[in-house]
């Protein structure tokens, strides 16, 4: 079985995902747009990738679907983006081309939620039920979706991150926690990390919040990540800003040292990163104001993290919470990873998904 893959473009994480899935298939990896710096990487010589001319306005995507490239393979994996207009187009004539078509997507807008009611979802279902199979982030997705979608054959992969590197990179250190502690110059009971890029949408103002409120408390925070919204932490005595870190070996230190990781509010990856290191995520609940992504719900409220309503409630469990219990928590966050979280079982759902979408295909 050799198939399509086409993707905005391949980001640095998904290495080993690739690498995974050329041990089960081939693949041709198609991309429509050019990468930022630092946000993709380079394949093995046997896993090349292909850029696709496209033709943009006003935000929307053409490519040429009809290409002997593009057509190569019978079975095609899209990123679904309702802007991408040669995606409407493709699914329409498949049957034409006879090629199956499957949709990888969040299922939901993270900007908008999923409202079945309104034409952009509307809209979203009638392609949705034109494709052959549709590949889910995480099984919540899809079971919102479910019961719209009659045609193609649904299922989930568990978005996730190589956490058996990640973890085997934490376990590996031979530091304690009072000696890395020590070689920063933390001196508090408690630590909070925030580990993310600054974008708008993370609400950085309830995060200067936290650490507004805690200034009088026995707890440090952590800083690392980027970017256009970051604020000016300099002013602030017990936050300790590492900017981007690359070495995997610092942020295993910073994350061995670390009871909780907090993100207001897009909790994106991070969540995975945190779990994957052993520490308990906190975040904010999912509302109008604080936009959440799909793996917002591997967080399971009181075992390996928390979501909160308040910042008083965020507050009590840093600074109350016995360090018995947080040892469970992060006990469970290892466990979480290793059961649900693995990249070989995102790989073999992905791939299984495949051959479940073209069963029919004679």
């Amino acid at each position: 079985m050799r198939i399509s893959i086409v993707q905005p473009f391949i980001a640095h994480y998904r290495k080993s995902f690739y690498e995974k899935l050329s041990e089960l298939s081939e693949f041709d990896i198609l991309c429509v747009e050019e990468p930022k710096e630092n946000e993709s990487f380079q394949l093995s010589n046997a896993i090349k990738t292909k850029k696709l001319k496209t033709i943009t306005f006003n935000g929307y995507i053409l490519f040429n679907i009809f290409t002997r490239q593009f057509l190569r393979n019978k079975i095609i994996v899209l990123n679904f983006d309702p802007k991408w207009l040669s995606v409407h187009i493709l699914l329409f004539v498949k049957f034409f081309l006879r090629k199956k078509i499957i949709l990888w997507t969040h299922g939901v807008s993270i900007q908008n939620g999923f409202n079945p009611r309104s034409m952009r979802d509307r809209i979203k279902i009638g392609l949705f039920n034109l494709a052959d199979g549709i590949c889910f982030y995480t099984n919540n997705e899809l079971e919102l979706l479910s019961e719209y979608l009659y045609k193609p054959k649904l299922f989930y992969i568990n978005n996730t991150l190589d956490v058996e590197k990640i973890n085997n990179n934490y376990r590996k250190l031979q530091k304690t926690k009072h000696d890395i502690k020590k070689n920063y110059n933390i001196n508090t009971s408690r630590v909070v990390i925030f580990c993310a890029r600054f974008t708008k949408d993370r609400r950085v103002d309830i995060l200067i919040d936290l650490i507004d409120d805690m200034s009088d408390e026995d707890v440090s925070f952590l800083i690392i990540g980027d970017g256009v919204f970051k604020p000016d932490f300099s002013n602030y005595a017990k936050v300790y800003d590492f900017g981007k870190v690359y070495d995997e070996e610092i942020k295993s230190e910073l994350f061995k040292i670390a009871d909780f990781s907090f993100q207001p509010a897009w909790t994106g990856l991070s969540v995975i990163e945190s779990f994957a290191h052993e520490v308990p995520f906190i975040t904010m609940k999912k509302s109008h104001n604080i936009k959440q992504c799909v793996e917002y719900g591997y967080i399971e409220h009181g075992k390996n993290g928390f979501i909160f309503e308040s910042l008083d409630e965020v507050k009590k469990s840093i600074c109350k919470m016995p360090n018995a219990e947080i040892q469970l928590m992060k006990n469970y966050c290892r466990h979480k990873v290793k059961r649900d979280l693995s990249m070989n079982q995102m790989v073999k759902k992905f791939y299984d998904g495949i051959l479940m979408s073209i069963e029919d295909s004679g």
